[in-house]
């Protein structure tokens, strides 16, 4: 691949194991910062972010999903709520939430750090520990840290099986 952005779609892979190392606060100031530029429908930009960096919260928040040790584990996880009246189509704000999502993932990717996007929304407990507002519902996790692991080579279905042109 001869695009850096390009290479970094293809290179990305999901983390599920992280060093015990600190994100350094740029780091995570620029993955927010990848989020926050995604598209959004009429430019509602739905998403809000809380970081969760204290080990206290984060061994709390790890309790009440299955995925705890990944959560307990990661310095970081960022949780990505949906400001409800900023949005104004239920549909397009979760995709414009999934866009800010794969910016995050990218982002992380491109600084050497990984992530794993865990799908937990509208979760009453959860959305509690992480102060959400009445207008706000969680729709994912995403914890962040370096990598304890090689991931997989991802895997994808041949193009020719994904695609019609009419």
């Amino acid at each position: 691949m001869d695009n850096a952005l390009l290479q970094g779609i293809r290179e990305r892979r999901t983390v599920r194991a992280f060093r015990t190392d600190p994100v350094e606060p740029e780091k995570i100031e620029r993955i927010l910062e990848a989020g926050r530029w995604a598209p959004s429908g009429k430019n509602t930009q739905p998403w809000r972010f809380v970081v969760v960096k204290a080990p206290d919260k984060r061994q709390e928040l790890g309790k009440l999903v299955p995925q705890r040790n990944m959560i307990a584990t990661a310095p970081v996880t960022i949780a990505v709520l949906k400001h409800t009246p900023s949005g104004y189509d239920e549909l397009k704000d979760a995709q414009g939430i999934g866009a800010c999502a794969q910016n995050l993932l990218l982002a992380a990717h491109a600084l050497g750090l990984g992530g794993c996007w865990i799908g937990r929304t509208r979760d009453p407990e959860l959305e509690k520990l992480l102060g959400a507002n009445e207008d706000e519902e969680l729709m994912l996790l995403l914890p962040v840290g370096y990598p304890a692991e090689e991931p997989s080579d991802g895997d994808r279905k041949p193009l020719d099986g994904l695609v019609r042109t009419i």
